[in-house]
């Protein structure tokens, strides 16, 4: 995106976030090259803060604190009416990128994959590949819009040396944003990082199935993070809309998870592909039974949530 564009989007949502958004300096083209300069109250991501070893409790506030406050601007923003044509991020967008992704991956692979082919996780079959895209595709949208920074993740917010916290990356910053897809960034990026640091994974192919074999990463580290999403998630869900909202969360989670396959595959992370594939499946998989992923099961078990009592 140029520089002069992300400027723009970082306006659009200027009045809600203020000093939270470092000021622009400059941008524009200088000596050919398009060029966005701002101050830089930090070089430390909270990414970084809660990753490192050692104690993180000062993340971990400073993160509860983030999710509170783009929850307000949520509820403060919040229009009746959701146009996906409208979208500052773009479901059918993203789906296509998925799904483009997806075969090319397999390509370099080698895995002569179609939409037939059935994707077995751990024994058990969930459909086939064509299934799963149809779900992707089948979104219902929210009954409102609200305002965002558009990718609210641990890398795009700066802890300055008093735990202060400012967003940078305004890419995707916009006022018609889907709130569910904004929450799948505040759960879905701790689940995705663990995912990737600690899981190996196999893939057999045959002549109608991928089989796919990994273990399932463990939640018990992320639920202190995931803990604020499940709470903002409550706040905004309306009732009557439980289902559907739940139903979102899982298909805007499960594309994280899609996201990731291409850029694995070209660092040569091959073992990488069963669990980020296995465990996109099985969430969005979920959101269609009573037996809900344990990602998702606090968004509908408050007492599972991992806070504090």
């Amino acid at each position: 995106m140029p520089a002069t564009q992300q400027a723009r989007a970082r306006d659009t949502i200027a009045p809600y976030f203020g000093a939270r958004l470092p000021e622009v300096l400059f941008a524009g083209h200088h000596h050919g090259t398009d060029t966005l300069i701002t101050r830089c109250p930090s070089v430390t991501t909270l990414a970084d803060a809660a990753l490192r070893r050692g104690p993180s409790t000062q993340a971990a506030a400073a993160w509860t604190e983030v999710t509170e406050a783009l929850c307000r601007v949520w509820l403060q923003s919040a229009r009746s009416g959701f146009e996906p044509a409208l979208a500052t991020r773009k479901h059918a967008l993203r789906l296509e990128r998925a799904r483009h992704g997806l075969h090319d991956a397999a390509h370099r692979l080698r895995l002569p994959i179609d939409g037939g082919h059935h994707i077995i996780v751990n024994g058990t079959d969930h459909g086939s590949l064509d299934r799963m895209l149809h779900r992707l595709a089948a979104l219902r949208p929210p009954t409102i819009h609200v305002a965002c920074h558009g990718d609210p993740q641990p890398r795009n917010v700066l802890l300055d040396h008093a735990n202060q916290w400012h967003l940078v990356d305004w890419e995707w910053s916009g006022h018609h944003q889907d709130w569910r897809m904004m929450t799948s960034h505040l759960v879905g990026w701790w689940y995705v990082e663990n995912l990737l640091a600690g899981t190996h994974g196999r893939l057999t192919p045959t002549r109608s199935a991928l089989d796919l074999s990994y273990s399932t990463p463990s939640l018990a580290v992320l639920s202190r993070w995931t803990a604020p999403a499940v709470r903002v998630f409550r706040r905004m869900s309306r009732p009557g809309e439980l289902e559907q909202d739940l139903g979102a969360l899982a298909v805007h989670t499960a594309m994280l998870l899609l996201r990731e396959i291409p850029q694995v595959i070209v660092d040569g992370r091959h073992h990488l592909f069963a669990p980020l594939l296995g465990e996109a499946v099985r969430i969005l998989d979920s959101s269609y039974s009573d037996r809900p992923h344990l990602l998702l099961k606090p968004f509908i078990h408050p007492q599972t949530d991992g806070s504090p009592a």
